[in-house]
């Protein structure tokens, strides 16, 4: 993805603030986050040039650590990009229609037109792109909860292994039947497939432990801050457990009513802080998911939103767009 400086703009259509910022849930330890819309100076709509998104983060994607307030997430994307996202109703991309002005660092009329045309853009689509990205993010969430759990069993496991050796470990290899149970104890480790071929007899004993040590102190990271443990809990990333109910509840806006209400108000917020607070256990959240699911599949039983998005409009409005950019720069030459 190229940073700005290797990108020729001919004009910003649009800027906001995104995530807990336009959701009305940021603390004062939330980190910033942005999206803008521009329109490519004509070398990129006439010619072979083609540019469709630019990343203007200060945090890079390998940090293993949480988003502090002084860290940036700020993507921009070209007008046609854009377009294409929010006609798929894609779920990050959509609630920008809804910014409030407190959050809108920059609207032209070019981005306040497709603003006040959201009707011809929100769709039943709306249905699959929501459910599936929550669902995704409730895999993600059960997958990650199992891998952090499963490798702090097997650094305990391999623990009382050296605790037995009593500081002979330097050079003891693992045996077939340490590395057979080490397996199966990470069944979930970096995937489901090949997990018995992770670890095998002969690989240094000292190597393996130092390597899930670490794992498990990258890996746990978020768990870790934002997730909790206590007797009857099990421990799980929060940061993606508040998603799934947000994804859900606007998924059930835009099916009911044909737009989100920003910020987010009403029992969602009331779950979503009460998740954040560490007051929901697993079980609870699993629970919480499938009665939130079950009120998007009404929404969509009785939605009256068009079933597809309005693709002329957006075709003549893109076309119609561009144009006037391009006879703009031909009069500032």
């Amino acid at each position: 993805m190229p940073q700005e400086h290797q990108v020729k703009i001919h004009k910003h259509i649009f800027r906001s603030r995104v995530g807990s910022h336009l959701y009305g849930l940021s603390t004062p330890e939330s980190d910033e986050d942005y999206l803008s819309v521009f329109i490519p100076d004509e070398e990129y709509i006439l010619g072979l040039k083609n540019v469709e998104e630019i990343d203007r983060s200060t945090k890079k994607p390998s940090a293993q650590h949480r988003n502090v307030k002084s860290d940036v997430d700020d993507k921009a994307y070209s007008i046609k990009k854009f377009l294409k996202l929010v006609m798929q109703n894609n779920p990050n991309i959509v609630e920008v229609l809804f910014a409030k002005p407190e959050n809108i660092l920059l609207l032209e009329p070019e981005f306040k037109e497709i603003m006040d045309n959201y009707d011809k853009i929100i769709s039943t689509r709306v249905f699959h792109s929501f459910t599936g990205y929550a669902y995704s993010q409730r895999k993600h969430l059960v997958v990650k909860r199992e891998r952090f759990r499963s490798l702090g069993v097997g650094l305990k496991y391999l623990e009382d292994i050296i605790l037995q050796l009593k500081g002979v470990v330097e050079a003891r290899p693992i045996t077939e039947l340490e590395a057979s149970e080490l397996n199966h104890i990470l069944k979930f480790y970096k995937g489901e497939k090949g997990n018995t071929e992770h670890f095998h007899k002969g690989m240094p004993l000292k190597h393996i432990y130092n390597r899930i040590k670490s794992e498990y102190g990258m890996y746990g990271w978020r768990v870790k801050e934002l997730g909790f443990t206590g007797e009857g809990r099990d421990s799980y990333d929060v940061k993606f457990a508040y998603h799934l109910i947000r994804l859900l509840d606007e998924g059930r806006q835009l099916l009911s009513k044909g737009r989100i209400d920003f910020p987010i108000a009403g029992k969602a917020r009331e779950d979503i802080i009460r998740i954040r607070n560490k007051e929901v256990p697993f079980d609870e959240l699993m629970r919480m998911y499938d009665e939130y699911n079950k009120e998007v599949e009404l929404a969509y039983a009785q939605t009256e939103v068009r079933k597809r998005p309005d693709f002329n409009w957006a075709n003549e409005y893109l076309i119609r767009t561009l144009k006037k950019s391009l006879n703009e720069e031909e009069d500032q030459i």
